[in-house]
């Protein structure tokens, strides 16, 4: 078994065959490479997007708290307290005291959803 490795190592063809197969290989990595640099190009760009969307979300999502949270005269004292609290806390508060706010800003997306479904 020794003796055909090292017939198969000392053929004069192994030389050339070697050398093809190892430009085959090169070859194969560099296109790898290519590859995947394309695609890490491509997937930071769709994270910028999606971190991009993400904030305008999160800040029309606060926007649309603090539109909801809007109501009695004691609003200000009801801020103050509410500055400590993040934004799941004080959506979390909402919906458990149910608003007047609340109440309008449900009746006015009511709205515009059927304004949309009119326009299609």
């Amino acid at each position: 078994m020794f003796r055909t490795v090292a017939q198969a190592f000392t053929n004069p063809v192994a030389g050339p065959v070697g050398f093809a197969l190892a430009i085959a290989m090169c070859g194969l990595l560099w296109a790898t490479s290519y590859s995947a640099q394309r695609n890490e190009a491509a997937l930071r760009e769709r994270i910028a997007a999606l971190s991009a969307e993400n904030q305008r979300n999160g800040l029309a999502l606060h926007a649309r708290l603090a539109a909801c949270e809007g109501g009695p005269a004691d609003v200000a004292r009801q801020r103050l307290a509410d500055a400590k609290l993040t934004p799941e806390e004080r959506a979390q508060r909402l919906a458990a005291n149910e608003p007047v706010g609340f109440d309008v800003c449900a009746r006015m997306e009511s709205a515009d959803r059927a304004v949309l479904e009119t326009l299609k």
